[in-house]
């Protein structure tokens, strides 16, 4: 008798399809759920620069339009912060652009130099228009902290800005310098004129021949800057987090505590 159901449930097609009806797998809601997570949003990582407390996160509400700005590398309004700084210096004056790592001590090391008279803070390589200090923090939006350098080139050659530029941070190291790390603080050289990019060049290689390591700074076009806020502006020289001012005295050789 049990030979012959067993015969039956192979030839009859409805005991076929009863057979072959597939299980219920435990892992596929597993699977399912795992998809719903929160994924990553950048490669790159944050900063952890001391004074920022609040970090931003691309999480459902930035999907949403709440929180940071993000853009779409490829619309169009990502022209606008991919184009040319348009900026004019004064007149007899050149600009000049510089990132190595967090950029209230840099600024102030470049306030210090004879022949420069303006300095400013900003953002710039990214393709987010008008990005704010968060924004640029998600590490998403791929700008850079720079200083923009105001100079009289009767006074100050691009030269002297270049070996101030070697001076104060570390080229070989990749999206960090020191403690803050994060694609903000990579080593940049921004050139305006082809004299510019062609002193950049040879500068480097000059440094390069010295370093046990690859010099990783990039010497790129300047792009649109974007004027950081202004608490960012002179930080050092106002008195940084514990309200002891730094001087700006041109020359002036005094330590630079980077945070304040």
């Amino acid at each position: 008798m049990l030979k012959t159901l067993a015969t039956i449930s192979t030839t009859s097609p409805l005991m076929s399809t009863a057979i072959t009806t597939p299980k219920l797998s435990l892992s596929k809601p597993f699977l399912f759920l795992s998809k719903l997570r929160n994924k990553p949003t950048s490669p790159f990582p944050q900063t952890h620069r001391p004074i920022s407390f609040n970090k931003p996160q691309m999480n459902l509400l930035n999907k949403l339009g709440f929180g940071p700005k993000t853009s779409d590398p490829t619309s169009d309004s990502s022209s606008i912060p991919l184009g040319p700084d348009d900026d004019v210096p004064a007149p007899g004056q050149q600009f000049a652009q510089f990132g190595a790592g967090c950029f209230w001590g840099v600024e102030l090391a470049f306030q210090r130099i004879p022949g420069v008279t303006k300095t400013e803070v900003g953002y710039t390589q990214g393709f987010l228009h008008n990005p704010t200090y968060e924004d640029v923090c998600t590490g998403t939006t791929k700008h850079s902290e720079v200083v923009r350098v105001q100079y009289d080139p009767k006074e100050c050659n691009f030269e002297t800005l270049l070996d101030l530029f070697w001076s104060r941070h570390d080229p070989t190291t990749l999206n960090r310098q020191g403690n803050d790390v994060g694609t903000q603080y990579r080593s940049g050289i921004y050139f305006y004129t082809p004299e510019q990019e062609k002193a950049a060049q040879e500068s480097l290689e000059q440094h390069q021949n010295k370093m046990n390591r690859k010099i990783v700074t990039e010497i790129l076009p300047a792009k649109k800057f974007y004027r950081a806020e202004e608490y960012h502006q002179q930080y050092l020289a106002k008195g940084g987090r514990f309200g002891f001012k730094q001087s700006t005295e041109k020359g002036c050789n005094d330590p630079i505590r980077c945070y304040g």
